[in-house]
């Protein structure tokens, strides 16, 4: 289980771990860095492609977390995709998404995030 105990602007803290990029979660607890993040402060729309990766893995919610000041987005055909596929995706600033991130694991649910620590 994934759990993050700090975030700040271009920083976030998961299992004691500090990353310095976007970051996926996934539900068995595997954190990676986003693909879009390899550009620099990664990429503030949200593809379906990313979403449909992270439907993969069969969570019960996918969070999206939109940076510090929520500014990141995602993609139109993204939403269209998790509507179409009755996906529960929860699109929040990256502050709150961690709080509702670790509030899902600690009740033990199956959670996929995307989470954008930068804009």
């Amino acid at each position: 289980m994934a759990k993050a105990s700090s975030f700040n602007f271009g920083s976030i803290v998961i299992d004691g771990k500090q990353y310095a990029y976007d970051v996926v979660i996934l539900p068995e607890g595997t954190v990676k860095e986003r693909e879009a993040s390899k550009a620099m402060f990664g990429s503030h729309t949200i593809a379906k492609g990313e979403i449909e990766q992270l439907a993969k893995t069969k969570p019960e919610t996918i969070i999206v977390g939109t940076g510090t000041s929520g500014m990141a987005a995602v993609s139109k055909d993204a939403q269209a995709y998790a509507r179409e596929a009755k996906l529960n995706l929860l699109v929040l600033p990256s502050s709150q998404a961690i709080e509702k991130l670790n509030q899902l694991m600690d009740e033990r649910r199956s959670v996929a995030a995307l989470i954008h620590i930068t804009c």
